[in-house]
């Protein structure tokens, strides 16, 4: 896949269809969808929330490298994220594959890429990070999601960042 084709695309679109890199490789792996729901309930967010704060904050606490660090919620000062949603994803990231721990991190570093900036151009610093992405499940086989429904958030809507909408339309699995 090009990333030039992701030129045009919003950062709406391009977290949109990291997200949906994610959707694949749960899919790939064989994992419980429905026992991912919240996760991907809180990357899904990013397509309709107010301020990129909120959703930057929430996924930084639910990336299983950082949320694994802490055994029991009360380890650490968590802003987002409430004890039973810390206990109920600490038990699912016990044993995941470290792809899962890459791409939602490749998601976030996609979603905040251009945080506190203005989108200039073709956005290259969220192509960079959604190229990263791409290039990593094409190295470990992780089919890719189809690009087409993306096409359509353009990057001349909202100065880059595209018009809000509900992500979960764009999910293959919510």
């Amino acid at each position: 896949m090009n990333i030039k084709s992701f030129e045009k695309v919003s950062l709406n679109g391009r977290v949109s269809f990291g997200i949906s890199c994610l959707e694949s490789t749960l899919q790939y792996l064989d994992y419980n969808i429905d026992e991912w729901r919240i996760v991907l309930e809180y990357l899904w967010d990013f397509t309709s929330v107010k301020y990129i704060d909120d959703w930057s904050g929430i996924i930084s606490e639910i990336i299983p490298e950082n949320l694994l660090e802490f055994k029991f919620y009360e380890e650490h000062d968590f802003e987002y994220l409430d004890e039973k949603n810390f206990e109920y994803l600490y038990n699912l990231y016990q044993n995941i594959d470290e792809k899962i721990d890459f791409v939602i991190t490749s998601i976030y570093n996609i979603g905040t890429s251009h945080t506190y900036t203005k989108i200039v151009e073709y956005g290259q610093d969220s192509l960079d990070e959604l190229e990263i992405l791409i290039n990593y499940l094409i190295e470990n086989e992780v089919p890719l999601p189809d690009i087409t429904p993306f096409k359509s958030l353009s990057i001349d809507e909202n100065k880059g960042w595209g018009n809000s909408f509900v992500g979960s339309r764009l999910s293959k699995i919510l």
